[in-house]
């Protein structure tokens, strides 16, 4: 990948400044993988980082109007904010088929319901439903994970969509089929315990580089996490889900709109370079 002209400008003030890259970060409140990634030109930095690190290095407004930021190879900002956008609106659905899902096991759990067609085929409707819009809500996660280079993201998004996949396919023959509808939630509970808790320490690791909304995001979600694996608590820890559910909107939310405000700041320095 070619070094945008940005990153290597940084790096030509920070070392004009004799500054060691761990200096830098120091005093920007960032990691040290940040700002490599950044004069590298792995990643296109927030604007509130790039203020920061040039507020360090006591930049001129000047000399940023001056780079040829149109020369820039593009990072993509339109296709993440579509995926960011399409993944916050189904995750809206998806927790609102969530709950009706939760309805009909509750139903089964209380009444004891035997086979019926009529049930039966809204309970596997209801449950598909929630499986696709599943994994639409989640790809947004697996697109900002690849977008910020955090592979735990990445890598427990996809686990995640192939146990709920599992689970609900199971849920749908246990019902056909009439068996106990009880069997394996103890090893269910363990599994999605140990995946929200991954989860959650994804978001934890980008906490210090984003901003307080992951920290309060991993927090949540670890107790989410935690919850299902002790297996006593499975029936809290739903509740503690739904939270945490609702705050991974808000991420996807607080994300779309960065990405935003982003593209806008490239235009407007492209506008002031022209």
């Amino acid at each position: 990948m070619k070094q945008p002209q940005l990153g290597q400008k940084i790096q030509e003030w920070r070392k004009a400044k004799g500054m060691t890259q761990e200096e830098l970060v120091e005093r920007c409140n960032i990691n040290v993988r940040t700002i490599q990634r950044i004069e590298a030109g792995e990643v296109a930095p927030r604007p509130y980082t790039v203020k920061a690190i040039l507020e360090v290095l006591e930049v001129k407004s000047e000399e940023v109007k001056e780079l040829k930021l149109d020369g820039e190879e593009p990072a993509k900002p339109d296709q993440l904010r579509a995926w960011l956008r399409f993944s916050f609106v189904t995750g809206i659905i998806y927790l609102i088929f969530a709950i009706v899902e939760s309805v009909l096991d509750m139903a089964l759990v209380t009444e004891g319901r035997s086979i019926e067609t009529g049930f039966g085929m809204l309970y596997t409707s209801v449950k598909m439903g929630v499986l696709v819009l599943f994994i639409m809500f989640t790809s947004g996660f697996f697109k900002l994970g690849q977008a910020h280079g955090n592979i735990l993201i990445k890598l427990v998004s996809i686990l995640m969509i192939g146990a709920t996949g599992i689970f609900i396919v199971d849920d749908i023959l246990t019902y056909w089929n009439g068996t106990d509808i009880y069997s394996g939630l103890i090893f269910r509970s363990i599994v999605a315990g140990s995946l929200y808790v991954l989860f959650a320490t994804g978001f934890l690791l980008m906490a210090r580089e984003r901003s307080k909304l992951y920290l309060m995001t991993g927090v949540i979600g670890l107790m989410t996490g935690v919850s299902f694996l002790t297996v006593v608590f499975a029936i809290p820890g739903l509740v503690l889900l739904t939270v945490f559910e609702v705050f991974l909107l808000v991420v996807l939310h607080a994300e779309y709109k960065g990405q935003a405000s982003t593209e806008s700041m490239t235009l407007v320095g492209k506008a002031q370079v022209l």
